[in-house]
């Protein structure tokens, strides 16, 4: 089965397999003495410095982009204004033209209203004016033309100004982004010396403490080898520790010893005492002996007692049974003859009283 480089298990799988190698490198590197110091990966803190470092351009260049797309912006706003601010000139311009022109037309110059008319030269279509006819409108035409104009010309003052305006703070904020970009990678720069230099020192700190340690362990090397050296000597020339059995005699009395300086009893005392834990070990073996033997007369005699009280159970039960089968046979004698008493006295006629019993005596028995 193939997979492709986008399956979410092929990417899983390279994600591990990169990891895993990462991992093997690091230990690698953590295991390898000449290259270590200490516990301070150089070669992976100038990996690290340098990938900041590059991170750290790649975020300056994108801030200069921005700014740069942000003048961009800035500028084709300006020239879409101005193009469309020269449309509406032209617009106006056009519009004027057309209107100087269609006043210049005969139809359009009427006679004026105050000069005298030639009542006889004039006809009902020359009048002038009409009952309900609006003799303001030219005037407020034309001054709604020049309100029109005047919100206008104050619309787009309002819109230049804002646009102005608008440009103002964005080259401003564009010019505060630059400063600010320009004072974080000097902040930068400057933390990235520092932490270089404490990298450096400590890294000096680091080799002279492996230096101090490594002549500290030397000199306990060389102690701890004195002491045991020392130690031996004592071990092997001191009396206190060794076997010299005359150390415990007592300098008054030789058959006493001293109970602190006591070494071992002599050798004839030792087989003395072998002698006397044989003849103690010799005894407790009779005496183990003697008490199996009473123990089995004693299993023997329990043995036979409880042969003797089975034996007196078995007797008991059998007598039992015995007595209990005399008793059934008693007792089947009587049901034996109580059945003969009832049949001798069914034949007799007393075996129940009748009505023609108590008829004798004059009265019913009911």
């Amino acid at each position: 089965m193939l997979h492709s480089k986008d399956d979410p298990l092929v990417k899983e799988k390279l994600r591990l397999e990169a990891l895993r190698q990462r991992e093997e490198e690091r230990a690698k590197r953590f295991m390898n003495a000449k290259r270590r110091s200490i516990g301070v990966d150089k070669d992976e803190l100038d990996r690290q410095i340098e990938e900041k470092k590059l991170s750290e351009i790649a975020a300056r260049q994108e801030k200069l982009r921005d700014a740069e797309r942000v003048k961009a912006l800035v500028q084709g706003m300006n020239e879409h204004e101005a193009e469309m601010k020269e449309e509406r000139m032209r617009s106006l311009q056009d519009l004027r033209t057309t209107l100087d022109e269609q006043v210049k037309q005969p139809k359009n110059n009427a006679l004026a209203k105050d000069d005298p008319l030639d009542l006889e030269a004039c006809g009902p279509a020359s009048l002038q004016r009409f009952s309900g006819e609006d003799t303001s409108h030219d005037d407020r035409k034309k001054n709604q033309q020049d309100q029109f104009k005047y919100w206008c010309a104050e619309y787009v003052f309002e819109k230049k100004k804002a646009a102005e305006e608008e440009r103002r703070r964005q080259l401003e904020h564009a010019q505060f982004v630059l400063e600010q970009d320009k004072i974080s990678a000097r902040l930068e720069n400057d933390a990235r010396k520092r932490t270089q230099e404490e990298a450096r020192m400590c890294q000096l700190e680091n080799l002279e403490l492996a230096r101090q340690n490594k002549l500290r362990q030397e000199r306990e090397i060389i102690a701890s080898k004195k002491t045991e050296e020392d130690q031996l000597n004592y071990l092997q020339n001191s009396s206190l520790l060794n076997e010299n059995l005359s150390l415990a005699k007592n300098e008054i009395n030789e058959h006493r010893f001293r109970p602190d300086h006591f070494k071992g009893f002599q050798k004839e005392k030792i087989e003395e005492i072998y002698r006397e834990n044989d003849a103690v070990v010799q005894e407790k073996h009779e005496i183990a002996i003697k008490e199996k033997m009473t123990e089995d007369k004693w299993a023997r005699h329990y043995a036979e007692l409880a042969k003797h009280v089975e034996e007196a159970e078995l007797r008991k039960q059998k007598r039992a049974l015995d007595d209990k089968k005399t008793q059934q046979n008693v007792l089947h004698q009587q049901k034996e003859e109580v059945k003969k008493q009832r049949e001798k006295m069914k034949h007799s006629g007393l075996d129940g009283i009748g009505t023609d019993f108590f008829a004798r005596f004059g009265r019913s028995c009911r």
